[in-house]
């Protein structure tokens, strides 16, 4: 995992996610405005698998400027393009962020369940070092390890 300095209401550690060799330039850029039109153009030209990778790094840098309704919704794009595209490791990711949003909003249960989804992403994906994360960020804020979900 990548460590992030903490600003006022962003999530402690998010982890990189993998974007299309393409996009190496907005990566390191982080540059907002880049990101919006690699998005608009992928969104476009119906680039399906790249758009999750995308909307994890916009939703990062709406995350910096305190944007966390933004980044939510980006959140929500990406877990939805990353489920289609069978791109788990970026579900999971986006999941970890968007528990984290939604802890820091107060909104307890949610934290829990998009964390749940993401250990037991991690686990299908054998992802200790990732899986013993999650599991240890939901035993840290108190949330059951066993419940049983469904995916939504």
């Amino acid at each position: 995992m990548r460590r992030r300095r903490r600003t006022a209401g962003a999530p402690q550690t998010v982890a990189a996610v993998p974007v299309a060799a393409g996009d190496a330039a907005v990566t390191k850029l982080r540059d907002r405005a880049a990101l919006t039109a690699a998005v608009k153009d992928a969104e476009a030209r119906g680039e399906r698998a790249r758009l999750p990778g995308l909307y994890f790094l916009l939703a990062e840098c709406h995350i910096e400027a305190g944007k966390t309704a933004d980044a939510e919704e980006l959140l929500r794009k990406c877990i939805r393009g990353a489920a289609e595209a069978k791109l788990k490791d970026t579900h999971a990711k986006a999941r970890i962020v968007l528990g984290d949003l939604a802890l820091q909003s107060g909104d307890h249960t949610t934290a829990c369940e998009h964390w749940q989804i993401a250990r037991a992403l991690f686990h299908e994906l054998k992802q200790s070092s990732d899986h013993e994360a999650a599991e240890s960020r939901m035993l840290r804020n108190g949330c059951p390890t066993d419940w049983v979900l469904t995916d939504f």
